[in-house]
Protein backbone atom coordinates (compact mmCIF):
# COMPACT_ATOMS: atom_id res chain seq x y z
CA UNK A 1 0.00 0.00 0.00
CA UNK A 2 1.09 3.85 -0.61
CA UNK A 3 1.69 5.56 2.32
CA UNK A 4 2.11 8.81 0.66
CA UNK A 5 2.48 10.82 -2.42
CA UNK A 6 5.92 10.51 -2.75
CA UNK A 7 5.95 7.10 -3.10
CA UNK A 8 4.38 7.41 -6.88
CA UNK A 9 6.12 8.99 -9.72
CA UNK A 10 5.30 10.06 -13.20
CA UNK A 11 5.44 7.92 -16.21
CA UNK A 12 5.13 9.38 -19.31
CA UNK A 13 4.11 6.84 -22.21
CA UNK A 14 4.58 7.94 -25.81
CA UNK A 15 2.61 6.06 -28.38
CA UNK A 16 0.84 6.73 -31.85
CA UNK A 17 2.52 10.65 -31.06
CA UNK A 18 0.68 11.24 -28.14
CA UNK A 19 1.99 11.44 -24.64
CA UNK A 20 -0.07 9.75 -21.84
CA UNK A 21 0.56 10.28 -17.98
CA UNK A 22 0.29 8.37 -15.39
CA UNK A 23 0.89 8.89 -11.61
CA UNK A 24 1.84 5.14 -10.32
CA UNK A 25 3.25 3.00 -7.66
CA UNK A 26 6.93 3.54 -7.55
CA UNK A 27 7.20 -0.31 -7.26
CA UNK A 28 5.40 -0.18 -10.51
CA UNK A 29 7.12 2.12 -12.54
CA UNK A 30 9.38 -0.74 -14.43
CA UNK A 31 6.45 -2.40 -15.65
CA UNK A 32 4.87 0.95 -17.33
CA UNK A 33 8.27 1.41 -18.92
CA UNK A 34 8.61 -2.18 -20.02
CA UNK A 35 4.74 -1.77 -21.02
CA UNK A 36 5.70 1.24 -23.43
CA UNK A 37 8.31 -0.41 -25.24
CA UNK A 38 6.45 -3.30 -25.81
CA UNK A 39 3.39 -1.49 -27.11
CA UNK A 40 5.27 0.61 -29.60
CA UNK A 41 7.54 -2.42 -30.86
CA UNK A 42 4.44 -3.99 -31.31
CA UNK A 43 2.40 -0.86 -32.85
CA UNK A 44 5.19 -0.52 -35.30
CA UNK A 45 5.36 -3.91 -35.81
CA UNK A 46 1.23 -3.48 -36.78
CA UNK A 47 1.76 -0.46 -38.34
CA UNK A 48 4.20 -1.75 -41.44
CA UNK A 49 1.72 -4.87 -42.01
CA UNK A 50 -1.72 -2.82 -41.75
CA UNK A 51 -1.21 0.11 -42.26
CA UNK A 52 -2.60 0.17 -45.30
CA UNK A 53 -5.98 -1.45 -44.72
CA UNK A 54 -6.46 0.16 -40.66
CA UNK A 55 -6.29 3.41 -39.25
CA UNK A 56 -3.93 4.44 -35.88
CA UNK A 57 -6.87 4.12 -33.81
CA UNK A 58 -7.74 0.62 -35.44
CA UNK A 59 -4.23 -0.59 -34.30
CA UNK A 60 -4.23 1.00 -30.87
CA UNK A 61 -7.58 -1.52 -30.35
CA UNK A 62 -5.91 -4.30 -32.33
CA UNK A 63 -2.78 -3.61 -29.22
CA UNK A 64 -5.75 -3.75 -26.27
CA UNK A 65 -7.43 -6.82 -27.66
CA UNK A 66 -3.71 -8.42 -27.67
CA UNK A 67 -3.02 -7.25 -24.54
CA UNK A 68 -6.02 -8.30 -22.59
CA UNK A 69 -6.16 -11.94 -24.58
CA UNK A 70 -2.57 -12.58 -23.16
CA UNK A 71 -3.26 -11.23 -19.74
CA UNK A 72 -6.63 -13.51 -19.67
CA UNK A 73 -4.37 -16.68 -20.87
CA UNK A 74 -1.80 -15.78 -18.10
CA UNK A 75 -4.53 -15.65 -15.53
CA UNK A 76 -6.27 -19.01 -16.97
CA UNK A 77 -2.61 -20.77 -16.71
CA UNK A 78 -2.08 -19.50 -13.90
CA UNK A 79 -5.54 -20.63 -12.23
CA UNK A 80 -4.04 -24.51 -13.14
CA UNK A 81 -1.06 -24.22 -11.77
CA UNK A 82 -2.71 -22.86 -8.70
CA UNK A 83 -4.98 -26.01 -8.57
CA UNK A 84 -2.66 -28.00 -9.46
CA UNK A 85 -0.25 -27.05 -6.52
CA UNK A 86 -3.16 -27.08 -4.34
CA UNK A 87 -4.14 -30.52 -5.13
CA UNK A 88 -0.84 -31.31 -4.01
CA UNK A 89 -0.47 -29.80 -1.21
CA UNK A 90 -4.08 -31.56 0.01
CA UNK A 91 -2.21 -35.17 -1.08
CA UNK A 92 0.89 -34.48 0.86
CA UNK A 93 -1.28 -33.15 3.98
CA UNK A 94 -3.83 -35.96 3.53
CA UNK A 95 -0.45 -38.49 3.92
CA UNK A 96 -0.18 -36.87 7.36
CA UNK A 97 -3.62 -37.21 8.76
Amino acid sequence: MVDSESDRVKVVINLNDQRIPFLVDRIEEPYFREAKDILNDRLAALKSDFSAYATSDQLIAVLAIEALVDALKVNERYQKLRQEVEGRLDNIQNRFN
